[in-house]
């Protein structure tokens, strides 16, 4: 079994670690990857509206 990764606060995330895990749970879409499959659309593009304003900043 994988080992779970420790717990982060949101705001240590860069913006490539955000973009990351939107791509994953794109990819991951109909596995129930973090949120049910219908709400990864809009998951996904938070995450990469999140990357887009960290990487500006």
């Amino acid at each position: 079994m994988a080992e779970k990764t420790p717990l982060r606060p949101v705001d240590s995330y860069t913006a490539q670690e955000v973009m990351e895990i939107a791509q994953r749970a794109e990819w991951r879409r109909g596995e129930g990857f973090i949120v049910p499959p219908a709400s990864v659309p809009l998951y996904v593009e938070a995450l990469k509206t999140l990357a887009r304003e960290r990487a500006r900043g």
